[in-house]
C-alpha cells in the first residue's frame, strides 16, 4: 500500500512545501490512483498523472508555474518536469511488485514502450537476479546516457 506521505516525499523536491499544500487534494487523488494500479488496465497511468499534476500546478500557481523550494528559492516547473514526476510516482508502484517473471516481463515491456527511468531502476535493482551482466550493463548505460545524474545517482554506481 502506497501512503500519501510517500507521494508527498516524492513530489516535494520538485514542487516545494507551499505548492504541495495548494495541491493537497490532487495528491490524495494520485495516491488513490497509484494504489488502484492494475497491470492490465493502467498502461497509461504515468500519462494521466503527468496531466493531473500539470493541471493542478497550473491552477494553483495561476499559470506562473513557479514553485518555492525548501531553501526559499523559486523555480519554474517546466513541462518536462511533469513527466519526470509522474515517472518517479510510478516507482512507488513498481517497488510494490513481487520479484517474479511476470512482473519482470511487464517492466521490460514498459521500459521499451515508455521513457521510464523508474522501470529501468527496478529492472537493475529489484530484478537484478533475472538479468545477465550484459543486460545490466545495457540498463546502466541507457540510464546514464538518457537521464540527468540526480535521477540515478542514488541507485546506480
Amino acid at each position: 500500500m502506497i501512503a500519501q506521505a510517500q507521494v508527498m516525499i516524492t513530489l516535494r523536491p520538485w514542487l516545494g512545501a507551499p505548492l504541495m499544500q495548494a495541491v493537497d487534494d490532487v495528491i490524495g487523488e494520485i495516491t488513490a490512483r497509484l494504489n488502484g494500479f492494475s497491470m492490465h488496465r493502467d498502461e497509461e497511468l504515468a500519462l494521466a498523472l503527468d496531466s493531473k499534476l500539470f493541471q493542478a500546478v497550473r491552477q494553483a500557481t495561476q499559470g506562473s508555474m513557479l514553485a518555492c523550494l525548501e531553501d526559499g528559492s523559486y523555480v519554474r516547473v517546466r513541462l518536462e518536469d511533469f513527466s519526470a514526476m509522474a515517472d518517479e510516482l510510478m516507482l512507488l508502484v513498481f517497488q510494490e511488485f513481487p520479484a517474479d517473471s511476470r512482473h519482470l516481463v511487464y517492466l521490460q515491456q514498459y521500459a521499451l514502450k515508455h521513457s521510464s527511468l523508474s522501470a529501468l531502476r527496478m529492472l537493475y535493482t529489484r530484478f537484478q537476479a533475472f538479468q545477465t551482466p550484459k543486460e545490466l550493463e545495457a540498463i546502466a548505460s541507457v540510464a546514464r546516457s538518457c537521464y540527468p545524474p540526480f535521477r540515478w545517482r542514488q541507485w546506480l554506481n
